[in-house]
């Protein structure tokens, strides 16, 4: 039966300065992409509590908003967005 070989040894290596600070400014917006994000998802949290009115649906269509319905209805529950109540007098006389 022949022999299969074992792992090959591996060099020893150490990244450049210039690898290493890249890395580390990358690594930096990361970090700012996420507490943009996370900024981004409380003011549409803020603005879903400012107007109570406003559907979550039609936030989701606005072509600026980059998350979807399911998304938008995690972020109300998340930031605590209390229920949509449309406010009845603004219907007019229908009933």
């Amino acid at each position: 039966m022949p022999r299969t070989p074992g792992p090959l040894a591996q060099p020893d290596h150490k990244i450049s300065d210039a690898t290493r600070a890249a890395i580390k400014e990358w690594e930096a917006h990361v970090a700012k992409e996420v507490e943009l994000r996370n900024a981004a998802r409380k003011a549409l949290a803020d603005e879903l509590k400012t107007n109570p009115d406003l559907p979550v649906a039609a936030l989701a269509k606005v072509p600026e908003v980059p998350w979807g319905i399911q998304t938008i209805w995690t972020i109300a529950k998340e930031y605590d967005v209390p229920p949509r109540q449309p406010n009845k007098s603004k219907r007019g006389d229908k009933d």
